[in-house]
């Protein structure tokens, strides 16, 4: 006859066994110890068999009987315990590790899917409900097996037995038909399984390793704030290696009173990783301090910005700013240190909507006719473009920055 075995050390993995019915529970267990090896050094006093909701002790007794005896039938479905040895008549309390053992290796004859639960067999029926019941009764417990039996778990919140055992067998059925794909492991269904299995393992494996020896990788990280002033106005400015150029929002702007400052030839509509946005304009100069220290920056104005101020790799590459995380501080080359803002103090922003993970690219529509008439200067068709979009289509304002800098070349 065919059993299946399931072993709380093994997890969910299944054991089929083709044994007899005469066979000496003593000699099963050594053939379980044989099959299974995370039970090699395990001494059978114990070890306990959990069947049809009951817990049989392995005492010098029970060893001596038969699987007949101890009533284990063809397809039935055993579980063996690590724990020590208790005489328990009552149904056991399955732990949530348990629980989940249960539901993927049960296995359920054929024949019982065709016939409603009083088809079932009586230990099958008790074990099925000792499952319901917990699973409904305790919700710390299907918060924990939400992810691992999602199916069953729904069905014991609405209190529906009848749709939890008919999910149950859809899942014990996906269950076999997987296994007995996987024991023919030269068939492309067979190794995709077997594949998918060891990807399953190792991505188990390396999250494991993850929480165990760097679990601060699962703690949100805060961004890079530090203190400046502006035009003698104190901000907290966002340090983003990422972002092409810098940025102010008009908020800001006006708050410092640079808005008289915001050159409107540079108006554009730009987008970039945070949706489109409309470039008011650029400051081409302003006087930022730092600590002690006094730099002149740049600064594009945007509208309705999330973010208050945006240092960007256009101003740290022209201070030859260092970001030091071993010591928590933003260099301005040799001059100026500051300390990076605390997590208290940094703004909470949703940053996902910032746009600001990577260089800002226009989504100008460039006209052709003045593009053209650029052209018809002599000038290059991608210069005289990318000139077009940097003005906002004032072919005059582009025109006039050509000639600036092929006077300077």
């Amino acid at each position: 006859m065919k059993i299946t075995v399931t072993c709380d050390l093994t997890g969910a993995d299944v054991f089929p066994l083709e044994v007899r019915g005469d066979m000496e529970i003593e000699n099963f267990l050594a053939l379980c110890q044989f099959e299974i090896p995370a039970l090699s050094g395990v001494p059978m006093s114990q070890l306990n068999i959990v069947r049809g909701g009951c817990t049989i002790d392995m005492n010098a007794r029970n060893l001596k009987k038969t699987l007949d005896e101890l009533r284990i039938h063809d397809n039935d479905i055993i579980m063996l315990v690590t724990h020590k040895p208790t005489v328990s008549s009552e149904r056991p309390q399955y732990s949530d590790a348990l629980i989940a053992d249960l539901v993927k290796s049960i296995k359920v004859p054929q024949d019982s899917l065709c016939r409603g639960s009083s088809g079932l067999k009586d230990e099958e029926f008790v074990q099925l409900q000792t499952l319901f019941n917990g699973l409904r009764n305790s919700a710390e417990r299907r918060d924990r097996l939400r992810n691992v039996i999602p199916n069953l778990v729904a069905a014991a919140e609405q209190d529906n037995f009848d749709l939890f055992r008919a999910k149950y067998f859809a899942e014990r059925e996906n269950a076999l038909a997987r296994e007995r794909a996987m024991l023919d492991p030269t068939s492309a269904e067979g190794q995709r399984l077997i594949a998918e299995q060891i990807q399953r393992e190792n991505i188990d494996f390396s999250h494991q390793f993850a929480m165990e020896h760097m679990p601060e990788a699962y703690i949100p990280v805060s961004m890079l704030y530090i203190k400046m002033k502006i035009n003698g106005v104190e901000v907290k400015a966002f340090v983003d290696s990422g972002a092409q150029v810098s940025i102010l929002s008009d908020s800001i702007a006006q708050r410092c009173n640079l808005m008289r400052l915001v050159d409107k030839r540079f108006q554009a509509t730009v987008h970039g990783v945070g949706g489109t946005q409309q470039l008011l304009g650029k400051i081409h100069a302003c006087q930022v301090q730092i600590e002690e220290h006094f730099y002149s920056c740049n600064f594009d104005v945007l509208a309705n910005r999330d973010i208050d101020v945006l240092l960007g790799l256009d101003i740290l590459k022209r201070h030859r700013c260092v970001i030091d995380l071993q010591r928590n501080c933003l260099r301005f080359g040799e001059s100026a240190v500051t300390q990076f803002l605390p997590d208290s103090e940094v703004p909470q922003r949703n940053l996902e909507r910032l746009g600001t993970g990577g260089p800002i690219s226009s989504s100008v529509e460039v006209d052709s006719a003045k593009l053209a008439s650029l052209m018809a200067l002599g000038f290059e068709e991608t210069a005289a473009r990318s000139m077009l979009i940097q003005c906002g289509n004032d072919v005059e304002a582009a025109a006039a920055n050509l000639f600036a800098k092929q006077s300077m070349s």
